[in-house]
């Protein structure tokens, strides 16, 4: 079995946009996140609208920060269900 390569870490989203970093929401159960397959998601805001939090439209993965739509990471779980988080890197 080929592993895949670590997932880089997204800290900040808006660090050069002159935007604020997109708030959290709430923990949503039953999706996973496509870019590393972890299971912790929460709602959060969109990095173009940071403000606001709509919790069935953008999620976010507290292990590696990527930031998706919730149909994605619903399609993930359902689709592609694995336990096996990849590996999270830190980017500089």
């Amino acid at each position: 079995m080929k592993l895949l390569p670590p997932v880089k870490y997204r800290e900040f989203y808006n660090k050069d946009r002159g935007l604020p970093e997109p708030k959290w929401g709430s923990f949503m159960t039953e999706l996973q996140c496509p870019s590393c397959s972890s299971h912790d998601m929460y709602g959060s805001g969109h990095p173009d609208d940071p403000e606001s939090v709509f919790p069935y439209e953008t999620v976010r993965c507290e292990t590696c920060g990527h930031i998706t739509d919730w149909y994605e990471a619903r399609e993930q779980w359902s689709n592609h269900f694995t336990l096996v988080v990849r590996g999270i890197v830190c980017e500089a």
